[in-house]
C-alpha cells in the first residue's frame, strides 16, 4: 500500500523539501572526531536565547494496519509527525514546551527525502494526540486529508536533546540526539519530558543532511563514521520498543 501521495501543492505549508539523509550510531570517539572535522565549516544552532539546550518529543502516527511503518518495504519509507519543542536553561533543569510544534510529513528513498511541514496550535496538537477531529480550517487537518485517506493515531513519542550545526548558507545541517527514550504518546497538557517510557537508547544518534552535492569537507568527514551507519529511523526504533521488540509488520527493503 502506497499510504502517503504527493502532489506538488503545499497546502500553505512549507514546500516539500527535497536533500539527502544519512543516520550514523557511532562511538563517542568517532562522534567528537566527525565534529573536530566539519567544526572549521559549520557553527552551532542556539533556538531559544533563554533555553540554550534544546530538546525535542516527536509523537509517531499511523494507520491500524500500520500502513506508514510497512512502507519502508517499499524502498519509500513513509513517516507522519507530531514535533514539540523544548528547552531548559540549564541540563539539570525540566525542559518546557517552548509552544512550537509541527506537524510533518516526509518520504524516504535512500538518501534523498521530501518532507513539509505545517505549524499547528496547542489546540490542533491537542485533537492529533486525542484522535478529535481537526477543524475545517486547520491546515494540518487539509494537509491530511489531501495525502491519507485512512484515519491515523499516535502510536509512539520519543524524546531526545539535540545539538545542532550549520553552515552558513543552510545547506549542510548536523544533529546530534542523546538522551534518546521512547514512551507512549503523551497526554493533552502534560510536562514536555514523557513519563510512561518504554526504552532508552544507549547510543547517541547523529544524523548528517545536505542539499545538492556534498562539499568536500563533508565527504572526507562522513568517512571518520566507518560502519556505524544506521537505516533504522527513531519511528522504527520507538515501535520495536513499543512491540516488545518484534515488529508487527515487515521492513525489508523491496529489490
Amino acid at each position: 500500500m502506497s499510504a502517503l501521495a504527493w502532489t506538488d501543492s503545499s497546502m500553505e505549508c512549507h514546500s516539500p523539501m527535497l536533500d539527502h539523509e544519512r543516520r550514523f550510531l557511532p562511538p563517542q570517539a568517532a562522534v567528537e572526531a566527525f565534529l573536530n572535522a566539519t567544526g572549521p565549516y559549520t557553527e552551532p544552532r542556539l533556538y531559544a536565547s533563554d533555553y540554550p539546550y534544546a530538546f525535542t518529543r516527536t509523537t509517531y502516527f499511523d494507520t491500524q494496519e500500520l500502513a506508514l511503518l510497512s512502507s519502508r518495504g517499499t524502498g519509500r519509507a513513509q513517516r507522519l509527525r507530531l514535533r514539540e519543542y523544548a528547552g531548559a536553561a540549564e541540563l539539570g533543569q525540566p525542559a518546557v514546551l517552548t509552544g512550537l510544534r509541527y506537524f510533518e510529513l516526509k518520504v524516504t528513498s535512500g538518501e534523498r527525502r521530501m518532507k513539509s511541514r505545517c505549524p499547528v496550535s496547542g489546540a490542533e496538537a491537542e485533537a492529533l494526540l486525542t484522535g478529535a477531529p481537526l477543524s475545517d480550517e486547520s491546515t494540518a487537518g487539509a494537509l491530511l486529508k489531501q495525502f491519507l485517506a485512512t484515519p491515523v493515531k499516535p502510536w509512539v513519542t520519543a524524546w531526545y536533546r539535540r545539538t545542532t550545526h550549520e553552515t552558513s548558507d543552510g545547506r549542510v545541517r548536523i544533529t546530534l540526539d542523546e538522551d534518546l527514550l521512547f514512551a507512549l504518546p503523551p497526554a493533552p497538557g502534560s510536562s514536555a519530558l514523557p513519563s510512561q517510557v518504554l526504552q532508552r537508547s544507549p547510543a547517541a544518534l547523529l544524523e548528517v543532511k545536505w542539499q545538492g552535492r556534498p562539499p568536500f569537507w563533508l565527504e572526507h568527514a562522513l568517512r571518520l563514521l566507518g560502519p556505524s551507519e544506521s537505516q533504522g529511523s527513531k519511528f522504527e526504533q520507538g515501535m520495536r520498543a513499543l512491540f516488545g521488540g518484534l515488529l508487527p509488520v515487515p521492513l525489508s527493503r523491496a529489490r
